[in-house]
């Protein structure tokens, strides 16, 4: 039987109306999890109100090593 584990990164926009998402660095950063054998299974954001996010988290997995 296969066993997993899980990994959570947040990240939060950017600029003084937290509208702006540093895609470049979070493609890096996602990029990197991967050359790690972490897969992206999962995003979702957290609202503050009027559909504005506070943050982003994006949920990963890979096969357990142990």
């Amino acid at each position: 039987m296969k066993k997993y584990e899980y990994k959570i990164f947040k990240t939060r926009p950017e600029g003084f109306w937290k509208s702006h998402v540093e895609s470049g660095k979070l493609e890096e950063e996602i990029n990197k999890m991967g050359s790690e054998g972490w897969e992206l299974v999962s995003v979702m954001d957290t609202n503050v109100g009027h559909g504005h996010t506070n943050e982003i988290i994006l949920f990963f997995k890979r096969e357990s090593r142990f």
